[in-house]
């Protein structure tokens, strides 16, 4: 099985990167985090590179394949993924990822779909949860749907109870919603420990997805792959550089 796996380090130099994105958007609202913000402007401008690039973007499942198992990247790789679930991915990425033939994960809180986001005490009122009609759609058209809790909870700061119901029940209903397996979890805040890897691996998952920044060759294990932030701060210079 994968999850028993270490990972193979590459022979060569080539890396293997999962970008981190959470709202598309045209406007930077006052209530939005800046760090979880990128204009679409600029996010058009990076998939233009990528597109441009040697660099080939592959899906979730591959780049791990390949890291986990038998196989090694000829090239360097890139992993597109977006936290939440936003509204704004299905009218705005999604479009422009489809014109360039990218596949990607996303990774939506299920307590909150067609809602706005009402997480930790706090309501953000530009931030739509994509309603089940667009997962499905976006599921169908090949977009990979992982689990990240129902309620956008720090794993490691609720009673453990309230722990493994967020991440078993998670991926309960986003698969009666999908009707198929949902095989992915990204720990939301990026918060976890020992205990919370063991529930994820109980709840069925096969791998999960940190907030930590480093390239996916450097995951200690397949529950903690590492991920680079884009944020509204980074222009084409610096997102070079994360990938490079």
């Amino acid at each position: 099985m994968i999850d028993t796996l270490e990972v193979k380090k590459q022979q060569s130099s080539y890396r293997t990167t999962i970008l981190l994105y959470h709202q598309i958007g045209e406007t930077l609202h006052n209530s939005v985090n800046p760090d979880c913000f990128c204009r679409k402007e600029k996010f058009c401008q990076q998939m233009e590179y990528l597109k441009s690039s040697s660099i080939e973007v592959v899906s979730l499942d591959r780049a791990i394949t390949a890291l986990f198992s038998e196989g090694q990247p000829q090239r360097n790789q890139v992993v597109l993924t977006f936290d939440d679930g936003c509204g704004s991915f299905y009218d705005v990425a999604h479009p422009i990822l489809e014109k360039c033939g990218f596949p990607a994960t996303i990774y939506p809180v299920v307590g909150s779909l067609g809602q706005v986001a009402n997480w930790g005490g706090k309501v953000y009122p530009h931030l739509k949860i994509l309603d089940q009609k667009k997962l499905i759609a976006l599921s169908n058209n090949g977009v990979e749907i992982g689990g990240h809790t129902v309620n956008h909870v720090k794993l490691d700061q609720v009673p453990k109870t309230d722990a493994v119901q967020e991440i078993k029940n998670c991926k309960v209903e986003l698969e009666q919603i999908l009707n198929k397996e949902v095989t992915t979890f990204a720990f939301p805040h990026g918060k976890y420990n020992s205990t919370i890897i063991e529930m994820v691996k109980r709840a069925g998952f096969k791998n999960a997805l940190t907030c930590e920044s480093n390239y996916a060759n450097n995951a200690s294990s397949v529950f903690e792959i590492p991920r680079r932030y884009i944020t509204n701060y980074d222009d084409l210079r610096s997102f070079e550089k994360k990938l490079l």
